[in-house]
Parts: C-alpha cells; sequence; structure tokens
C-alpha cells in the first residue's frame, strides 16, 4: 500500500505505547498504520556498572557503538515501556556515578521518525493486513515499511476557519463573552457561516466538520488565541469540541501548537511573524505580501462590538472574505510548508510555530542517527556575542551602473573548504582559522556532510526545474523543495552559535565569519587591482562600478583562487547610499525598485513617512532629477499641512517584547499598552500596539493616544512633518545635496537654490 504521510502521534493503550502514523492514499481515504514502539536511550561512561544495574532491574538493553561529538564511544541502549523517558531513565541511573544518558528528552514520535528514517509529507510504502475499520479509517499493522522518493503529496482537502468573539470593552474573555459567529471555507468552494445560539454554534461546527472531513484546518490565530478560546467555550457549556478524528479535542502541543488528531492544524499566523517586512502581522498584511489581491471589508477588534450591533452583514462579509484569503494564503504557501516538513522531519503543522534553530536542529539529528552521532542534551549558556561579517561602509550619494556580486552559499561553502564542524575543532588542526581556531582537515566533519549533502540536492532540483514547464504541479512542488533546502543551508552556520543548539559551538560560528571576512577583504583588494571601485560591500556580496570588462576575470580569480562560486546578482542603473550600512536603494535594469534597511522598509515608522520615502526615492531613482524628488517630498509635507492624510496612514506600530511589568522607561507604547491594559485589553510580549501622537504639552509620551480614540483635530499634525515625513526623506535628499530644511518650503516649485 502506498501512503502520504500526514502526521505522527504516539499514544498509550494498556499501558504501552504505540505509533499511530496517519495516512492518506492517492484516493484521499484515510488510514492509520498502527505499530508498536518501545522508546529508547543511550547509556555512556561507566557502562558496565549500568549493564549490571539494568540486568538486576530485568530491563533490556544491548550494545552498540556510537560516536559523541565525533568521538567513538561504546554505549547502552536501553528500552523502556514508558510515557515519561526522562523520569525513567532518571529513577535507573539513580546510584550510577560515571554514567551520562543521551536523547531521553526526546519525543517518543519524533524519536520513531529518526529510527524509521520517515519523514511526515512524504510517501510510504507499507506491507501489513487491516486489522480495525472505525468512523471511516482503516487501522493497517505492518509488516514493514519503506520510504518512498520524494513526489508531489495528494490533494488534501482542507478548512478555513474564522471564529469571532468579542468583548463590549476591552479584549475578550472566554469566561464571560461568547462565540458570535464562525466562518467555514471549504477548499472545494463549499463555504458556511455559523450563528445564533452559541450552544448551536458548536453542535453544528462539530457535524459539519466530521461530515466533510477535512485533512487541513488552516486559519489566522488559531495557534496563539482562538482554539484555546473555543475550547474553553465549549467546556462552559458543556460539549466536547470532537472536531479531531476519532471524536478527539484539541489540545496544546510542543512550540505553542495546537494539535488535532489526525488532521493538520496550521495556523499562518505563526509564518507570517518570520516576515520581517511586514509592519503589523495581519491577515490582510499577510496576503498582500503573498501577492494575493484580495478586497477586505476591514473591522478593528476594538470596533466589533459597535459594528456587530449597528451593521452585522458588514461584520459577517468580513469574516468570510477572511477565511476565503486564509484558503487562498495556504493554497500559496502549502507546497513550501509540506517540503519544509519532509526535508527536516518536523510535521507539517510544527514547522511554522518552531523557530528557525529548532528546524535546522531537527535536521541535523536526521543526519544523525544515520552516521551514529549521539544527540546531546540541550546546555544552559550564556549568550557571547562575536563579531559577523564585513560590512564595509557606503560612499553616500547616487551612483550609476553598478553590478552587484554575490557569493554562493559563502558559509556553507567556507565550512565545506575548511572542514569547520563541531567534531573536527582541534588544537592541532590544519585548517587555521583567521582568529586562531583550528579544525582538522580530515576526516570529514558532520556538518560540511550534512552541507553537501544539502548542496548537492538543491543542484539535482534547479537541474530537474530546467526540464519542467514552470507552471505544472511538479515543478511549483520542486521550487517549494529547493527553497525549503537553501534555507536549512544557508542557516546552519548560525545554528552553531545559537545558545538553544543542542550541538552548540560558537567556535564554529567564529571561525566562518572570520574567513567569511577574509574572502571579502581579499576579494575587495582583487577587483581594485584590475580597475573596478567597490562602493560598497555587506557579508557576501560586493557593489562594484566601472565593472565593464573587467568582471570575467574577477570571477575566474573568485572561482580558482578562492575556490568558491559567485555570480552578478543584479546590475543597478542607478542606486542610492545613505551614510549608513545596510541602507541602500537601487533601481535594477529590468526597472525593479529594491529598498533596503531604509524606514520605507522599517515596521517602526508611520505608513505616511514610509510612503513618502518610498515615492521620493522612486522618483529620484527613476529620473535621477533631485529636484523631482524634492518636489514628491513636499507633496507629502502639504498633504499633512492641509491635514490630507488618513488617520491610518499615521499610526504607529511598536512591538511589546515583554511582560509590561519588566518595562520602567516611560516609552510611548508602553504607556499605550498599559492604559489598554487597565480598560479590559489583553497585551501581552509578541504583540504590537498602534498609537498617534496627538497636540499638548509635555514629552512625546504625553501626548500619545490609541490609533482607534483619535479624531483629525486632535492630531499633532506637525510632529508627523517635523519628525516623520522630513526625517525619512531628508536622509535620502542629504545625499543628493539637499538640506532637509527645504522640505518645508512647499508653495513653490524647486529651484537651483534648494542645493546650497
Amino acid at each position: 500500500m502506498r501512503f502520504w504521510l500526514l502526521d505522527v502521534a504516539s499514544e498509550v493503550e494498556g499501558g504501552r505505547p504505540f505509533i499511530w502514523l496517519w495516512c492518506k492514499d492517492e484516493s484521499l481515504l484515510t488510514w492509520v498504520v498502527k505499530q508498536r514502539y518501545t522508546p529508547s536511550f543511550y547509556l555512556i561512561g561507566r557502562i558496565e556498572a549500568a549493564a549490571q544495574k539494568l540486568k538486576s532491574s530485568g530491563v533490556r538493553f544491548e550494545r552498540c557503538s556510537k560516536r559523541v561529538r565525533g568521538k567513538p564511544i561504546q554505549a547502552l541502549k536501553v528500552y523502556v515501556d514508558a510515557e515519561d523517558l526522562e523520569k525513567a531513565a532518571s529513577r535507573l541511573l539513580r546510584g550510577l556515578n560515571g554514567v551520562e544518558a543521551y536523547e531521553e528528552d526526546l519525543r517518543s514520535s519524533i524519536k520513531y521518525l529518526l529510527e524509521s528514517g520517515l519523514r511526515p509529507c512524504g510517501w510510504i510504502e507499507v506491507e501489513g493486513e487491516i486489522v480495525q475499520k472505525l468512523d471511516g479509517i482503516s487501522f493497517v499493522k505492518p509488516k514493514s515499511i519503506k520510504r518512498l522518493e520524494h513526489a508531489p503529496p495528494p490533494n488534501l482537502t482542507a478548512v478555513a476557519i474564522d471564529p469571532i468573539f468579542f468583548a463590549e470593552h476591552g479584549s475578550p474573555t472566554p469566561d464571560r463573552d461568547p462565540v458570535r459567529l464562525i466562518s467555514l471555507y471549504f477548499s472545494d468552494g463549499f463555504r458556511v457561516q455559523l450563528e445564533g445560539e452559541e450552544r448551536e454554534i458548536f453542535e453544528k461546527l462539530i457535524k459539519i466538520i466530521r461530515e466533510k472531513d477535512p485533512d487541513v484546518v488552516v486559519g489566522f490565530g488559531l495557534n496563539k488565541a482562538q482554539w484555546n478560546y473555543l475550547c474553553e467555550r465549549a467546556e462552559r457549556l458543556g460539549i466536547r469540541l470532537a472536531v479531531g478524528r476519532l471524536g478527539s479535542e484539541p489540545r496544546t502541543s510542543v512550540y505553542g501548537h495546537v494539535s488535532i488528531r489526525g488532521r493538520l492544524n496550521i495556523d499562518l499566523e505563526d509564518m507570517a511573524r518570520d516576515i520581517p517586512e511586514l509592519t503589523v502581522e495581519t491577515l490582510e498584511e499577510f496576503v498582500n505580501y503573498l501577492g494575493i489581491k484580495k478586497e477586505f471589508d476591514s473591522v478593528d477588534e476594538y470596533e466589533l462590538a459597535e459594528r456587530w450591533r449597528s451593521d452585522k452583514d458588514l461584520v459577517k462579509r468580513y469574516s468570510m472574505q477572511r477565511a476565503e484569503a486564509i484558503m487562498d494564503a495556504y493554497e500559496a504557501v502549502k507546497d513550501f510548508i509540506f517540503s519544509l516538513s519532509e526535508l527536516t522531519g518536523m510535521p507539517a503543522d510544527h514547522i511554522l510555530t518552531a523557530s528557525a534553530g529548532f528546524r535546522v536542529e531537527n535536521y541535523l539529528m536526521t543526519h544523525a542517527v544515520k552516521v551514529g552521532e549521539l544527540i546531546p542534551k540541550r546546555m544552559e549558556i550564556r549568550h557571547v556575542t562575536y563579531p559577523g561579517g564585513l560590512v564595509k561602509a557606503p560612499e553616500p550619494g547616487i551612483h550609476e551602473d553598478v553590478a552587484v556580486v554575490d557569493f554562493r552559499s559563502m558559509y556553507p561553502s567556507l565550512m565545506i573548504k575548511y572542514n569547520i564542524s563541531f567534531d573536527t575543532l582541534s588544537p592541532d588542526g590544519e585548517n587555521v582559522a583567521p582568529n586562531g581556531y583550528r579544525f582538522r582537515a580530515s576526516p570529514e566533519g558532520f556538518l560540511p556532510n550534512v552541507l553537501k549533502t544539502l548542496l548537492r540536492e538543491r543542484r539535482m532540483i534547479q537541474s530537474r526545474l530546467k526540464e519542467l514547464d514552470p507552471e505544472s504541479v511538479e515543478a511549483k512542488v520542486l521550487d517549494a523543495r529547493q527553497r525549503a533546502v537553501k534555507i536549512i543551508t544557508n542557516a546552519i552556520y548560525g545554528y552553531t552559535g545559537w545558545i538553544g543548539a543542542r550541538w552548540y559551538t560558537r567556535e564554529v560560528a567564529e571561525a566562518t565569519t572570520a574567513w567569511g571576512r577574509e574572502v571579502i577583504n581579499s576579494s575587495m583588494k582583487k577587483a581594485e587591482e584590475l580597475g573596478m571601485d567597490v562602493i560598497y560591500s555587506d557579508t557576501d556580496s560586493l557593489f562594484l562600478k566601472n565593472y565593464e570588462g573587467k568582471l570575467e576575470k574577477f570571477m575566474e580569480w573568485i572561482e580558482k583562487k578562492l575556490e568558491l562560486e559567485a555570480k552578478v546578482d543584479e546590475v543597478f542603473k542607478r542606486v542610492i547610499f545613505t551614510e549608513a550600512k545596510k541602507k541602500y536603494a537601487g533601481i535594477t535594469t529590468e526597472d525593479k525598485i529594491e529598498i533596503v534597511g531604509l524606514e520605507a522598509v522599517r515596521g517602526d515608522w508611520s505608513e505616511v513617512a514610509r510612503e513618502a520615502q518610498r515615492e521620493t526615492v522612486k522618483i529620484l531613482l527613476e529620473t535621477g532629477d533631485p529636484s523631482k524628488a524634492l518636489d514628491k517630498a513636499r507633496e507629502y509635507v502639504k498633504r499633512l499641512k492641509d491635514r490630507d492624510v488618513e488617520l491610518k496612514k499615521l499610526i504607529i506600530w511598536r512591538q511589546i517584547t515583554r511582560p509590561l511589568n519588566e518595562y520602567s522607561a516611560t516609552q510611548p507604547h508602553i504607556v499605550i499598552a498599559r492604559q489598554m491594559s487597565s480598560e479590559g485589553w489583553k497585551i501581552q510580549p509578541g504583540d504590537k500596539v498602534g498609537y498617534i501622537i496627538v497636540e499638548g504639552a509635555g514629552p512625546l509620551y504625553r501626548r500619545v493616544k490609541p490609533y482607534f480614540k483619535v479624531k483629525p483635530d486632535e492630531v499633532d499634525w506637525n510632529y508627523y512633518i517635523d519628525k516623520q515625513v522630513i526625517p525619512a526623506c531628508g536622509r535620502i535628499l542629504s545625499v543628493v545635496g539637499i538640506k532637509p530644511s527645504k522640505l518645508r518650503e512647499v508653495s513653490r516649485e524647486s529651484t537651483l537654490t534648494d542645493f546650497f
């Protein structure tokens, strides 16, 4: 039987652990491959004493050869039928000195996947017999299971869910405020809105989910708040929220994820939080970022109660628009999610909630099991900073005709070239980093071996993609796969310097960046030798002028002398640099505008300032004429003077990064957060609060109000001119000789005197 592995779970029956593999076949029937599984862990050190104790306790074990950070060791593999393996290991180790446990802190389901070599969101072949049928699900007792080659997934059924609950004042709380509406939009186009008596809403929800039986439940905010709210309201009504398969309820799992048995619960808000370009991680901004064109009758949380009373149809329409947008967004990103899941070995509904470090680590664990490397515990480590990549300060101003040379996978390539890994770090290593750390040249280290595997796979995928129609299903799935491979590949060096890493080795991260700085330094010297001007460099790229007729020789030198790959990533017709590093804007030969690091792409400035800077930059890049750019900036100053700007463009959004009681400074966003909290709004770390500056006396924090309480005649319009638009546009115009003070003169066209 050929199945696609949807999810994996550990279940206990009669005190004995089993692994349930939730699967779909090509006909979209649901199967459970149910396998008896005894979890295990390893003991190293004085294993003879440990073996005696295990024998006398009647615990099954076997001797084996393993490695710890590359060093060969003898170990005992211990099998224990226990739900809590850590407790069982601790009990067995009591009274034993010089013995250390490994892998007892891994969850049974993850341990099973690692040992079996199976991957979620991948195809498997199962030989076995059907032993039971229940609720339309066939249970299989397997004789053998093997992993198959990567292939597109089946066309899973999905439902987008958007629940509506609100309070009359402040944030809704499940002990007081009912669920008013649930909008459901299914992948087959069926849509329904559940409203009325709350008990009826829940009963209908359970009935529809059971009847339609979706494989995926997708939402925006499900993990952070919505499922917990729905569960608590259902419990208060004495209803089991049986939306999982076999009548199970949602439950909180790892990484803050909510698990629904037999279904994938995917929360796209977790994905939105990982996108730095988003000002506020709303569904509207997320779908816009994905390039999905959707019209929303937007209703803010603070106005839900009033809108529900005055125009319920508007709220219902908005909620269904959200459900449709959630489904469209899911369709756009599902291949990437499934590819990242199969690559890392993490279930698809965990992959978005887990940080980049955990994703990399899970991938490394799959490799560790293959090569016999024991997986270490996480350690309590104090954070120590180390130098990063080399950044050469730019030459401020406008530059014409600039080529950007980008090193391909520079850090991974350096790790392979110099065999940089936690298991090759050695005081007598032959490869000496510029900062003095040494690494053995052979045998090949754990991390270089991993990186070679990933780079080889990505090259194979890219080669295959050239043969396919870009619009075909296979091409889209493979493109998602190669993006997933690239993300994991490029994150491995940084993972070694992450204090949460099981294989934390700061020396690896430090040595890699040290070699990277050496590469950039020598490349800049070579470029200048060849007669090119290096106007800027950033970590793994160089911005070059006067490159005509010289680039080919430069690229050849990189390949032969440095033994690295580079490519001309971009050619800018015109590029603007401010005095700061990592802040520039350019227009390519294809007339595409790129903005990096400026206020225009930062979320802690008002939209009017970002828009004004963006438009000023656009005019300057397209025309090369500073006077036209100045006129564009003055348009925004005039609009603010005339109070002709929507209030929503004045909102400044700032994130709350820790509990409010831990803040001592009176920053504007903290003042707003505390005010909202006192009025019943739930404000917690990770939330963003929006405020507008209003007229008044005293410091800024005394002149802020929550954005939804501000009227146009309260706004301090001069603040937005002097502290938002003029600084944002002035940063651009000053590099072409225009003083920011010239922006205030809005009643005339620009003249030559503006430049003096």
